[in-house]
């Protein structure tokens, strides 16, 4: 099979020597992701919008806050008055970023809810801001239609400071509740009656994020997610799996994620079966990766400027997620007048553009089917990046490869690997080369690549007034 390269080059394939017919069960047994989980691998990169009521009290830290309890949920609605709050400005800045999709804290560790909501006295509805008549997620979706950007919701089914201070108290921690029996029910009844309430308001969302996770009443929360919301991947999801499917998580907030990186485990509860997967994995469930813009900050804090990561540190952890077949999702967090602060505004747009200047074009490309496929360039040039896609609707099928230059008439290794997935990006020692060779040494079935191409990439070294801040 050949299959027309985008840029000027020669394509060779080479069938794989072991496919026989006897394969073809194993082809039909693969897991694959669903239309929705494919879309949503396919968008990469998101950027996270936290925000809630603690950035209006100054004298709040985290330190000094026993969560859950007090003193988060007791700052009073009255505090939150983001004069200037503008959510065309969030979403302009995350399209500068180049972020497909964007995920709003509607309901954070406080409790305060960021729509219009009755189900409980502690929200925008009880806020001076717009006279009590504001909906920070209604606007956000409008910006999202506006900007062309995927609208996800953040809303954790833990973190309700306020509610444990005017009821009987229960510990959600890790996906557990503990509590008074009455207390927990009490609790969980509050918790699905607001995602009803959030969820029959937004519209369909591309995807929603649950913090936490919901294991002690996923099964309950399932049937509303499926009635509501029947297109939205979901992190850390019930257990039982959705329809649309699920997503979980790297396993860290530094912007990593494992490598080799596999999409399928061999639970639906990524809350148990998460960190590299297994290549004979039974669930297709994909990973996200995560990082706060400001280190170990996720919302808005005065004088924290001086921690937004370096151009470098982003760099790596996009090569370290994305690169390795994950998304990174990155995050903006909104001040107390309501906007992404300039300096963090002007940081993602720096990213952005990096990322558009590295990977918008490259040297050539090309795709295929077969074991081997050999890239002819249109001259001998200096590469030091590759990037490879397997066809993911067909499964995750490489297991291991290996990348080769031809320089000077002689193949010579460039690079190897085991897992390839939705996307690979690896950098090499710059070489000149008239041409490259991807050879698959063990895959599950046939190899499908979507995408092969080769760059040129001269990386800046690390800003020394702001230096990659590592975790």
């Amino acid at each position: 099979m050949k299959i027309p390269a985008l840029f000027p080059a020669l394509l060779i394939l080479t069938p794989f020597s072991g496919w026989a017919a006897g394969l073809t069960n194993t082809v039909a047994c693969l897991p694959k992701p669903t239309p929705e989980q494919a879309a949503w691998q396919d968008a990469e990169l998101g950027m996270f919008i936290h925000f809630d009521i603690e950035v209006f009290d100054p004298a709040f830290t985290h330190a000094s806050n026993k969560w859950p309890g007090t003193p988060l949920g007791a700052i009073p609605a009255a505090r939150f008055n983001p004069r200037k709050l503008n959510t065309d400005q969030w979403l302009a800045v995350a399209k500068a970023l180049g972020a497909k999709y964007a995920v709003l804290t509607a309901k954070h560790g406080s409790g305060f809810l960021m729509w219009q909501s009755d189900l409980y006295p502690y929200g925008v509805k009880q806020s001076p801001w717009e006279n009590g008549h504001g909906d920070v997620v209604r606007d956000f979706m409008a910006s999202c239609k506006k900007y062309g950007i995927e609208p996800g919701i953040y809303c954790s089914a833990g973190g309700h400071s306020w509610w444990n201070l005017h009821h009987p108290k229960v510990a959600y921690r890790h996906g557990r509740i503990s509590g008074d029996p009455q207390a927990v029910k009490n609790f969980i009844d509050m918790d699905l009656s607001m995602y009803r309430d959030l969820f029959r308001r937004t519209g369909p969302l591309f995807y929603i994020w649950l913090d936490g996770g919901v294991n002690p009443f996923g099964d309950q929360l399932a049937p509303i997610l499926e009635q509501y919301e029947p297109h939205a991947v979901v992190f850390n999801g019930p257990a039982g799996g959705l329809a649309a499917g699920l997503a979980r998580w790297s396993g860290n907030e530094k912007g990593y994620a494992p490598y080799p990186l596999w999409n399928t485990i061999n639970t639906s509860n990524d809350q148990t079966d998460r960190g590299t997967g297994d290549p004979a994995g039974k669930f297709w469930i994909p990973v996200e990766g995560n990082a706060p813009l400001r280190y170990h900050v996720w919302i808005w804090k005065a004088n924290d400027a001086n921690k937004i990561l370096s151009l470098s540190s982003l760099m790596t952890m996009y090569l370290e997620t994305v690169g390795r077949g994950a998304n990174f999702i990155v995050n903006a967090n909104i001040g107390p007048d309501g906007l992404i602060p300039a300096p963090d505004a002007r940081r993602l747009e720096e990213f952005g553009a990096t990322i558009r200047r590295w990977f918008g074009r490259g040297i050539a490309q090309t795709n295929g089917v077969g074991d081997v496929l050999e890239l002819r360039l249109p001259r001998p040039q200096a590469v030091n990046f590759v990037v490879i896609q397997e066809d993911i609707r067909q499964g995750q099928r490489i297991r291991s490869y290996q990348v080769d230059g031809l320089a000077g008439g002689v193949w010579t290794k460039l690079c190897e690997g085991q897992s390839v997935g939705h996307k690979r990006i690896q950098q090499f020692t710059r070489t000149k080369v008239s041409a490259i060779q991807l050879r698959v040494s063990d895959a599950a079935a046939e190899p499908v690549i979507r995408f092969l191409g080769v760059y040129n990439i001269h990386t800046p070294p690390s800003d020394p007034n702001n230096p990659a801040l590592g975790y």
